[in-house]
Protein backbone atom coordinates (compact mmCIF):
# COMPACT_ATOMS: atom_id res chain seq x y z
CA UNK A 1 0.00 0.00 0.00
CA UNK A 2 3.18 2.55 -0.16
CA UNK A 3 4.56 4.80 2.68
CA UNK A 4 1.48 6.41 5.00
CA UNK A 5 0.95 10.14 5.72
CA UNK A 6 0.34 11.84 8.37
CA UNK A 7 -2.73 14.23 8.51
CA UNK A 8 -0.14 17.28 9.70
CA UNK A 9 1.05 16.69 5.58
CA UNK A 10 -2.24 16.72 4.45
CA UNK A 11 -3.08 19.98 6.18
CA UNK A 12 0.64 21.35 5.49
CA UNK A 13 -0.29 20.68 1.65
CA UNK A 14 -3.31 22.65 1.27
CA UNK A 15 -1.57 25.73 3.20
CA UNK A 16 1.15 25.53 0.91
CA UNK A 17 -1.56 25.68 -2.03
CA UNK A 18 -3.48 28.09 -0.65
CA UNK A 19 -0.14 30.08 -0.38
CA UNK A 20 1.00 29.67 -3.81
CA UNK A 21 -2.76 30.45 -4.94
CA UNK A 22 -2.25 33.97 -3.36
CA UNK A 23 0.35 34.61 -4.36
CA UNK A 24 -0.66 33.82 -8.09
CA UNK A 25 -3.36 35.85 -7.77
CA UNK A 26 -1.62 38.79 -6.62
CA UNK A 27 1.03 38.46 -9.59
CA UNK A 28 -2.31 38.17 -12.13
CA UNK A 29 -3.53 41.44 -10.57
CA UNK A 30 -0.64 42.85 -10.84
CA UNK A 31 0.12 42.14 -14.49
CA UNK A 32 -3.28 42.23 -15.66
CA UNK A 33 -3.46 46.18 -14.13
CA UNK A 34 -0.27 46.65 -16.17
CA UNK A 35 -1.57 45.35 -19.21
CA UNK A 36 -4.93 47.51 -19.34
CA UNK A 37 -2.82 50.57 -18.45
CA UNK A 38 -0.19 49.69 -21.08
CA UNK A 39 -3.36 48.95 -23.68
CA UNK A 40 -4.57 52.06 -23.03
CA UNK A 41 -8.01 50.85 -21.61
CA UNK A 42 -7.06 51.97 -18.49
CA UNK A 43 -5.31 55.40 -17.17
CA UNK A 44 -2.85 54.97 -14.06
CA UNK A 45 -3.59 56.69 -10.92
CA UNK A 46 -1.35 59.70 -11.29
CA UNK A 47 -3.55 60.66 -14.46
CA UNK A 48 -5.71 62.84 -13.57
CA UNK A 49 -3.18 64.92 -11.36
CA UNK A 50 -0.72 65.02 -14.50
CA UNK A 51 -3.90 66.39 -16.87
CA UNK A 52 -4.72 69.05 -14.49
CA UNK A 53 -2.37 71.80 -15.50
CA UNK A 54 -3.78 70.96 -19.37
CA UNK A 55 -6.84 72.08 -17.35
CA UNK A 56 -5.70 74.92 -16.23
CA UNK A 57 -4.43 76.71 -19.71
CA UNK A 58 -7.37 75.62 -21.34
CA UNK A 59 -9.58 77.79 -18.82
CA UNK A 60 -7.04 80.45 -19.16
CA UNK A 61 -8.47 80.82 -22.98
CA UNK A 62 -11.06 83.09 -23.68
CA UNK A 63 -12.72 80.90 -25.53
CA UNK A 64 -13.20 78.18 -23.33
CA UNK A 65 -16.21 76.30 -22.29
CA UNK A 66 -17.36 73.76 -19.58
CA UNK A 67 -16.97 71.28 -22.10
CA UNK A 68 -13.54 70.95 -22.71
CA UNK A 69 -13.18 70.08 -18.92
CA UNK A 70 -12.30 65.75 -19.73
CA UNK A 71 -14.54 63.34 -18.34
CA UNK A 72 -12.71 62.65 -15.31
CA UNK A 73 -13.15 65.78 -13.58
CA UNK A 74 -16.30 66.87 -11.30
CA UNK A 75 -16.18 70.85 -11.64
CA UNK A 76 -17.46 73.67 -10.12
CA UNK A 77 -17.43 76.72 -11.80
CA UNK A 78 -17.92 80.32 -10.18
CA UNK A 79 -18.65 83.83 -11.63
CA UNK A 80 -17.68 86.89 -9.30
CA UNK A 81 -18.56 84.10 -6.59
CA UNK A 82 -21.65 82.50 -8.00
CA UNK A 83 -22.07 79.60 -8.59
CA UNK A 84 -22.90 79.09 -12.51
CA UNK A 85 -22.38 75.28 -12.65
CA UNK A 86 -21.21 72.15 -10.40
CA UNK A 87 -20.92 68.67 -10.72
CA UNK A 88 -19.64 68.56 -7.13
CA UNK A 89 -21.28 67.18 -4.56
CA UNK A 90 -22.16 69.91 -1.98
CA UNK A 91 -20.57 67.79 0.98
CA UNK A 92 -17.09 68.96 -0.23
CA UNK A 93 -18.21 72.63 0.22
CA UNK A 94 -15.20 73.01 2.94
CA UNK A 95 -12.66 71.25 0.50
CA UNK A 96 -14.26 73.56 -2.47
CA UNK A 97 -13.28 76.93 0.07
CA UNK A 98 -10.23 75.47 1.31
CA UNK A 99 -9.05 75.20 -2.51
CA UNK A 100 -10.48 78.34 -3.18
CA UNK A 101 -8.25 79.76 -0.52
CA UNK A 102 -4.97 77.55 -0.91
CA UNK A 103 -4.92 76.76 -4.48
CA UNK A 104 -5.40 73.23 -3.55
CA UNK A 105 -7.14 70.81 -0.86
CA UNK A 106 -7.59 66.99 -0.57
CA UNK A 107 -9.82 64.65 1.48
CA UNK A 108 -7.69 62.36 4.65
CA UNK A 109 -7.73 59.01 2.62
CA UNK A 110 -4.87 56.74 2.83
CA UNK A 111 -6.02 55.09 -1.00
CA UNK A 112 -8.06 56.56 -3.42
CA UNK A 113 -8.23 60.08 -1.69
CA UNK A 114 -10.24 62.98 -3.40
CA UNK A 115 -8.24 65.92 -4.90
CA UNK A 116 -9.52 69.50 -5.40
CA UNK A 117 -7.48 72.28 -7.26
CA UNK A 118 -8.94 75.55 -7.98
CA UNK A 119 -8.01 77.54 -11.16
CA UNK A 120 -8.75 81.56 -11.62
CA UNK A 121 -9.42 84.01 -14.15
CA UNK A 122 -10.61 87.44 -13.77
CA UNK A 123 -13.53 87.32 -11.83
CA UNK A 124 -14.08 83.29 -13.10
CA UNK A 125 -13.07 79.98 -10.58
CA UNK A 126 -12.86 76.66 -11.61
CA UNK A 127 -12.59 74.14 -8.84
CA UNK A 128 -11.79 70.32 -10.20
CA UNK A 129 -11.97 67.62 -8.48
CA UNK A 130 -10.54 64.38 -8.91
CA UNK A 131 -9.48 60.75 -7.56
CA UNK A 132 -6.05 59.49 -6.89
CA UNK A 133 -6.54 55.91 -8.70
CA UNK A 134 -6.52 54.02 -11.99
CA UNK A 135 -9.64 54.72 -13.95
CA UNK A 136 -11.66 53.57 -17.15
CA UNK A 137 -10.54 55.30 -20.35
CA UNK A 138 -14.11 55.13 -21.85
CA UNK A 139 -16.41 57.94 -20.28
CA UNK A 140 -19.46 55.48 -21.27
CA UNK A 141 -18.09 52.94 -18.88
CA UNK A 142 -16.45 55.36 -16.63
CA UNK A 143 -19.59 56.70 -16.16
CA UNK A 144 -21.39 53.24 -15.09
CA UNK A 145 -18.71 51.99 -13.09
CA UNK A 146 -16.80 54.72 -11.58
CA UNK A 147 -14.21 53.58 -8.92
CA UNK A 148 -12.86 51.24 -11.40
CA UNK A 149 -9.92 50.47 -8.28
CA UNK A 150 -12.81 49.11 -6.26
CA UNK A 151 -14.56 47.14 -8.61
CA UNK A 152 -11.39 45.96 -10.10
CA UNK A 153 -9.91 44.46 -6.48
CA UNK A 154 -13.58 43.24 -5.37
CA UNK A 155 -13.47 41.17 -8.60
CA UNK A 156 -9.91 40.05 -7.41
CA UNK A 157 -10.71 39.40 -4.03
CA UNK A 158 -13.91 37.74 -5.27
CA UNK A 159 -11.68 35.52 -7.49
CA UNK A 160 -9.13 34.63 -4.67
CA UNK A 161 -12.19 33.95 -2.52
CA UNK A 162 -13.64 31.36 -5.13
CA UNK A 163 -10.03 29.63 -4.85
CA UNK A 164 -9.89 30.05 -1.34
CA UNK A 165 -13.13 28.04 -0.68
CA UNK A 166 -12.44 25.54 -3.58
CA UNK A 167 -8.83 24.27 -1.00
CA UNK A 168 -10.83 24.11 1.69
CA UNK A 169 -13.96 22.00 0.73
CA UNK A 170 -11.36 19.60 -1.20
CA UNK A 171 -9.53 19.46 1.91
CA UNK A 172 -12.91 19.04 4.24
CA UNK A 173 -13.61 16.50 1.91
CA UNK A 174 -10.75 14.26 2.05
CA UNK A 175 -11.42 14.59 5.81
CA UNK A 176 -15.05 13.86 6.01
CA UNK A 177 -14.00 10.68 3.58
CA UNK A 178 -11.40 9.18 6.12
CA UNK A 179 -13.87 10.62 9.36
CA UNK A 180 -16.67 8.08 7.70
CA UNK A 181 -14.19 4.91 7.59
CA UNK A 182 -14.35 4.85 11.11
CA UNK A 183 -17.60 6.14 11.72
CA UNK A 184 -18.51 3.29 9.25
CA UNK A 185 -16.40 0.81 11.10
CA UNK A 186 -17.46 2.03 14.86
CA UNK A 187 -21.47 1.78 13.73
CA UNK A 188 -20.88 -1.96 12.69
CA UNK A 189 -19.44 -3.05 16.27
CA UNK A 190 -22.02 -0.83 17.65
CA UNK A 191 -24.29 -3.12 15.84
CA UNK A 192 -22.50 -6.49 16.71
CA UNK A 193 -22.11 -6.86 12.75
CA UNK A 194 -18.07 -8.11 13.60
CA UNK A 195 -17.43 -9.44 9.61
CA UNK A 196 -17.82 -5.58 8.38
CA UNK A 197 -15.72 -4.89 5.59
CA UNK A 198 -12.15 -3.33 6.76
CA UNK A 199 -11.36 0.07 5.43
CA UNK A 200 -7.72 1.30 4.81
CA UNK A 201 -6.34 4.86 5.13
CA UNK A 202 -3.34 6.01 3.88
CA UNK A 203 -3.10 8.37 7.11
CA UNK A 204 -1.12 7.30 9.76
CA UNK A 205 -3.58 8.86 12.51
CA UNK A 206 -6.75 7.69 10.85
CA UNK A 207 -5.02 4.08 10.08
CA UNK A 208 -4.10 3.62 13.68
CA UNK A 209 -7.99 3.95 14.78
CA UNK A 210 -9.02 1.41 12.31
CA UNK A 211 -6.58 -0.87 13.25
CA UNK A 212 -7.82 -0.09 16.85
CA UNK A 213 -11.51 -0.77 15.80
CA UNK A 214 -10.16 -3.80 13.98
CA UNK A 215 -8.64 -5.63 16.57
CA UNK A 216 -11.17 -4.76 19.12
CA UNK A 217 -13.45 -6.48 16.38
CA UNK A 218 -11.69 -8.53 16.61
CA UNK A 219 -11.29 -9.70 20.17
CA UNK A 220 -14.96 -8.94 20.64
CA UNK A 221 -15.70 -11.45 18.60
CA UNK A 222 -13.75 -13.94 19.51
CA UNK A 223 -15.14 -12.83 23.63
CA UNK A 224 -18.85 -13.53 22.32
CA UNK A 225 -17.50 -16.77 20.53
CA UNK A 226 -16.24 -17.98 24.33
CA UNK A 227 -19.20 -16.38 26.21
CA UNK A 228 -21.70 -18.37 23.97
CA UNK A 229 -18.89 -21.82 24.40
CA UNK A 230 -18.64 -21.18 27.91
CA UNK A 231 -22.68 -20.14 28.39
CA UNK A 232 -23.80 -23.59 26.22
CA UNK A 233 -21.34 -25.74 28.88
CA UNK A 234 -22.82 -24.12 32.05
CA UNK A 235 -26.16 -24.72 30.63
CA UNK A 236 -25.28 -28.37 30.48
CA UNK A 237 -23.69 -28.64 33.79
CA UNK A 238 -26.66 -27.08 35.61
CA UNK A 239 -29.16 -29.21 33.57
CA UNK A 240 -27.13 -32.00 35.14
CA UNK A 241 -26.71 -31.23 38.52
CA UNK A 242 -30.31 -30.01 39.01
CA UNK A 243 -31.69 -33.26 37.82
CA UNK A 244 -29.06 -35.33 40.35
CA UNK A 245 -29.56 -33.39 43.38
CA UNK A 246 -33.18 -32.56 43.47
CA UNK A 247 -34.35 -36.06 44.59
CA UNK A 248 -31.68 -36.16 47.52
CA UNK A 249 -33.16 -32.89 48.91
CA UNK A 250 -36.80 -34.52 48.75
CA UNK A 251 -35.29 -38.00 50.22
CA UNK A 252 -33.59 -35.94 53.20
CA UNK A 253 -36.40 -33.44 53.33
CA UNK A 254 -39.03 -36.07 54.07
CA UNK A 255 -36.89 -38.43 56.50
CA UNK A 256 -36.31 -34.55 58.77
CA UNK A 257 -39.74 -34.40 59.07
CA UNK A 258 -39.99 -37.44 60.56
CA UNK A 259 -36.81 -37.42 62.67
CA UNK A 260 -38.63 -34.27 64.30
CA UNK A 261 -41.94 -35.72 64.68
CA UNK A 262 -40.39 -39.19 66.23
CA UNK A 263 -36.94 -37.39 67.94
CA UNK A 264 -37.47 -34.52 70.09
CA UNK A 265 -34.33 -34.25 71.41
CA UNK A 266 -32.95 -33.51 67.85
CA UNK A 267 -34.61 -31.14 66.89
CA UNK A 268 -32.24 -28.20 67.42
CA UNK A 269 -29.71 -30.35 64.77
CA UNK A 270 -33.14 -31.59 62.76
CA UNK A 271 -33.82 -27.10 62.07
CA UNK A 272 -30.23 -26.54 61.00
CA UNK A 273 -30.65 -29.32 58.74
CA UNK A 274 -33.57 -28.11 57.27
CA UNK A 275 -32.37 -24.34 56.70
CA UNK A 276 -29.37 -25.85 54.97
CA UNK A 277 -31.40 -27.80 52.69
CA UNK A 278 -33.69 -24.53 51.83
CA UNK A 279 -30.31 -22.94 51.17
CA UNK A 280 -29.82 -25.52 48.88
CA UNK A 281 -32.80 -24.98 46.89
CA UNK A 282 -32.53 -21.53 46.05
CA UNK A 283 -28.48 -22.35 44.82
CA UNK A 284 -30.85 -24.61 42.65
CA UNK A 285 -32.84 -21.87 41.61
CA UNK A 286 -30.45 -19.79 40.85
CA UNK A 287 -29.03 -23.02 39.24
CA UNK A 288 -31.60 -22.63 36.44
CA UNK A 289 -30.89 -18.94 35.55
CA UNK A 290 -27.40 -20.31 34.37
CA UNK A 291 -25.49 -18.58 37.73
CA UNK A 292 -24.56 -18.92 40.50
CA UNK A 293 -23.54 -15.36 40.99
CA UNK A 294 -26.65 -13.71 39.36
CA UNK A 295 -27.04 -9.93 40.57
CA UNK A 296 -29.87 -9.31 43.24
CA UNK A 297 -30.72 -6.18 45.00
CA UNK A 298 -28.52 -4.95 47.39
CA UNK A 299 -29.23 -4.25 51.21
CA UNK A 300 -27.32 -2.31 53.47
CA UNK A 301 -26.07 -4.59 56.72
CA UNK A 302 -28.19 -4.32 59.40
CA UNK A 303 -28.61 -6.23 62.40
CA UNK A 304 -31.03 -9.03 60.35
CA UNK A 305 -28.44 -9.70 57.98
CA UNK A 306 -25.65 -10.04 60.23
CA UNK A 307 -27.47 -12.75 62.53
CA UNK A 308 -28.42 -14.04 58.59
CA UNK A 309 -24.69 -14.43 57.82
CA UNK A 310 -23.96 -15.96 61.82
CA UNK A 311 -26.53 -18.28 61.63
CA UNK A 312 -24.92 -19.94 58.42
CA UNK A 313 -21.65 -19.69 60.11
CA UNK A 314 -22.88 -21.27 63.55
CA UNK A 315 -25.02 -24.17 61.60
CA UNK A 316 -21.82 -25.08 59.20
CA UNK A 317 -19.59 -24.95 62.49
CA UNK A 318 -22.38 -26.86 64.67
CA UNK A 319 -22.94 -30.03 61.92
CA UNK A 320 -19.56 -30.17 61.60
CA UNK A 321 -18.29 -30.12 65.56
CA UNK A 322 -16.58 -26.59 65.88
CA UNK A 323 -16.92 -23.80 68.40
CA UNK A 324 -17.92 -20.20 66.36
CA UNK A 325 -16.95 -17.15 68.24
CA UNK A 326 -17.64 -13.39 67.04
CA UNK A 327 -14.83 -10.84 67.11
CA UNK A 328 -16.70 -7.98 65.96
CA UNK A 329 -20.11 -7.25 65.03
CA UNK A 330 -20.36 -4.35 63.24
CA UNK A 331 -23.85 -2.72 61.25
CA UNK A 332 -22.79 -0.76 58.38
CA UNK A 333 -24.90 1.75 55.77
CA UNK A 334 -23.00 -0.01 53.04
CA UNK A 335 -25.17 -2.20 50.73
CA UNK A 336 -24.07 -5.27 49.69
CA UNK A 337 -25.67 -8.57 47.99
CA UNK A 338 -26.68 -10.33 51.37
CA UNK A 339 -27.09 -13.91 49.50
CA UNK A 340 -23.75 -13.82 47.59
CA UNK A 341 -21.85 -12.36 50.52
CA UNK A 342 -23.81 -15.33 52.35
CA UNK A 343 -22.21 -18.20 49.40
CA UNK A 344 -18.86 -16.58 50.11
CA UNK A 345 -18.78 -16.56 54.09
CA UNK A 346 -20.29 -20.45 53.70
CA UNK A 347 -17.39 -20.74 51.61
CA UNK A 348 -14.78 -19.43 53.52
CA UNK A 349 -15.96 -20.98 57.25
CA UNK A 350 -15.99 -24.71 55.37
CA UNK A 351 -12.57 -23.81 53.81
CA UNK A 352 -11.31 -23.03 57.60
CA UNK A 353 -13.06 -26.28 58.89
CA UNK A 354 -11.35 -28.84 55.54
CA UNK A 355 -7.84 -27.03 57.33
CA UNK A 356 -8.59 -27.40 61.31
CA UNK A 357 -9.04 -29.93 63.63
CA UNK A 358 -12.11 -31.04 65.24
CA UNK A 359 -13.67 -28.87 68.96
CA UNK A 360 -11.42 -26.23 67.58
CA UNK A 361 -13.16 -22.72 66.96
CA UNK A 362 -13.89 -21.13 63.99
CA UNK A 363 -13.53 -16.46 64.46
CA UNK A 364 -15.66 -15.10 62.80
CA UNK A 365 -15.61 -10.74 62.66
CA UNK A 366 -18.02 -7.92 60.66
CA UNK A 367 -15.83 -4.48 61.14
CA UNK A 368 -17.18 -1.15 59.77
CA UNK A 369 -14.65 0.97 59.11
CA UNK A 370 -14.35 4.88 57.93
CA UNK A 371 -13.64 3.25 53.77
CA UNK A 372 -14.66 -0.08 53.92
CA UNK A 373 -16.41 -2.75 55.30
CA UNK A 374 -14.54 -5.79 56.78
CA UNK A 375 -15.29 -9.65 57.14
CA UNK A 376 -12.48 -11.56 58.98
CA UNK A 377 -12.61 -15.47 58.84
CA UNK A 378 -9.82 -17.01 60.89
CA UNK A 379 -8.98 -20.58 61.61
CA UNK A 380 -6.81 -22.37 64.78
CA UNK A 381 -5.20 -25.15 62.03
CA UNK A 382 -1.84 -25.15 60.02
CA UNK A 383 -2.06 -22.03 58.33
CA UNK A 384 -1.64 -21.65 54.34
CA UNK A 385 1.77 -22.88 53.06
CA UNK A 386 3.53 -20.22 50.45
CA UNK A 387 2.12 -22.44 47.73
CA UNK A 388 -1.34 -22.27 48.77
CA UNK A 389 -0.73 -18.19 49.38
CA UNK A 390 0.39 -17.78 46.01
CA UNK A 391 -2.43 -19.95 43.95
CA UNK A 392 -5.55 -20.10 46.56
CA UNK A 393 -7.87 -18.36 43.85
CA UNK A 394 -7.29 -21.09 41.85
CA UNK A 395 -10.51 -22.76 41.05
CA UNK A 396 -9.32 -26.36 42.09
CA UNK A 397 -6.52 -25.53 44.58
CA UNK A 398 -7.02 -26.76 47.98
CA UNK A 399 -5.09 -28.31 51.10
CA UNK A 400 -7.36 -30.94 51.24
CA UNK A 401 -6.22 -33.70 48.90
CA UNK A 402 -5.92 -37.21 49.08
CA UNK A 403 -4.39 -39.94 47.03
CA UNK A 404 -7.22 -39.91 44.37
CA UNK A 405 -8.12 -36.43 43.64
CA UNK A 406 -7.75 -32.63 44.59
CA UNK A 407 -10.86 -31.75 46.66
CA UNK A 408 -12.62 -28.25 46.74
CA UNK A 409 -13.33 -25.26 44.57
CA UNK A 410 -11.07 -23.03 45.98
CA UNK A 411 -11.74 -19.40 46.62
CA UNK A 412 -12.87 -18.47 42.94
CA UNK A 413 -16.36 -18.21 43.52
CA UNK A 414 -15.24 -15.61 46.32
CA UNK A 415 -13.17 -13.50 44.68
CA UNK A 416 -16.13 -13.33 41.60
CA UNK A 417 -18.60 -11.99 44.73
CA UNK A 418 -16.12 -9.66 45.51
CA UNK A 419 -15.63 -8.33 42.49
CA UNK A 420 -19.16 -7.55 42.32
CA UNK A 421 -19.40 -5.88 45.38
CA UNK A 422 -16.02 -3.91 44.97
CA UNK A 423 -14.39 -6.24 47.33
CA UNK A 424 -10.96 -7.56 47.52
CA UNK A 425 -9.78 -10.85 49.28
CA UNK A 426 -6.76 -10.48 51.59
CA UNK A 427 -5.08 -13.78 52.52
CA UNK A 428 -2.82 -14.02 56.20
CA UNK A 429 -1.48 -16.23 58.51
CA UNK A 430 -0.96 -15.12 62.08
CA UNK A 431 0.10 -16.49 65.51
CA UNK A 432 -2.57 -16.42 68.38
CA UNK A 433 -2.39 -19.07 70.59
CA UNK A 434 -0.89 -21.39 68.06
CA UNK A 435 -0.66 -21.08 64.05
CA UNK A 436 -3.79 -20.30 61.92
CA UNK A 437 -5.32 -18.77 58.48
CA UNK A 438 -6.98 -15.62 58.34
CA UNK A 439 -9.28 -14.59 55.33
CA UNK A 440 -10.27 -10.87 55.00
CA UNK A 441 -13.62 -9.67 52.76
CA UNK A 442 -12.66 -5.91 52.64
CA UNK A 443 -15.76 -4.21 50.62
CA UNK A 444 -14.91 -0.30 49.63
CA UNK A 445 -17.77 2.19 50.11
CA UNK A 446 -18.22 4.71 47.67
CA UNK A 447 -17.29 8.18 48.19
Amino acid sequence: MGSKKNLTYLISKFAILELLFTIFMILFSYTLLKVLINTGLVYPANYAEMNSDTVKEAFLKSDWQTDNIPFYYDYQLRENGKILESTIDEKYTQKINEALQKGQSSTDQMIGSDVFKAFKNRNRALIIKYKIGAMLANSSVYKVIGNFELVFFVSIFSMWLVGFVYFISHLTTVLRCEISKISKANESIEKLELEFEREYSEYTEISGVLDSIDSMASNLKASLEKQWSMQMTQKEMIESITHDVRTPITLIKGNIELLKENQENVLERAEDVLNGVERLESFLKKLNTFSVLMEEPKEVVSKEVLDHWIRIATSICKLKGFNLSILGYDVSAIKLDKNAVSVAIQNLVNNAIENSSVDSTIFIGFYDNINDYTIIVRDQGAGFNNEILYDVKGKFVSKKVDDNHVHGLGLSIVTKILDANKGQLLLNNYDDDGNGAEVKMVFKKDE
